[in-house]
């Protein structure tokens, strides 16, 4: 990096007003190197927060996409939930081929009776076609209207 300096020689009997002009010259060269500086930190800053986040985006997928194999291959479903208060709950539950209903609380688990799989009702997950926001947002006018 290269930089211009003016430097002003004026003759003084005892050179004190060389050393003046000298020094506020030095100073007006370490503000540019120091804002500079503080601009280039400033944008190491943001380019390395934003690689944390592209690594914290992609992890969250891997993790996400990992578990969801697990469950799927599971033994153990989750078919439906029934909050009774804040922290107590029925849950069905099928178990390999069996149904359980359990009573969940915060502090205990409670087995409270096994269903036939006739008594059971399961809803299929569709999948739905993806929808713009535009389609979505006209669904949305439309019911406010």
């Amino acid at each position: 990096m290269s930089t211009n300096t003016k430097v002003i020689l004026l003759k003084t009997q005892d050179g004190e007003l060389l050393k003046k002009v000298n020094s506020v010259v030095n100073d007006v060269e370490a503000e540019k190197i120091s804002t500079f500086d503080n601009v280039l930190q400033l944008l190491g800053l943001v380019l390395l927060l934003i690689l944390i986040l592209i690594a914290a985006y992609y992890t969250s997928r891997f993790v996400g996409r990992y578990k969801l194999g697990q469950l799927k291959d599971s033994n153990i479903q989750v078919i439906e939930i029934y909050r009774i208060s804040t922290n107590k709950m029925l849950q069905i539950v099928k178990i390999a081929n069996k149904y359980v209903v359990l009573g969940i609380s915060k502090e205990q688990i409670t087995y409270i009776t096994e269903l036939d799989e006739s008594q059971v009702l399961t809803h299929d997950a569709k999948e739905e076609e993806k929808q713009s926001f535009k389609q979505i947002f006209d669904k949305f006018k439309g019911s406010i209207k």
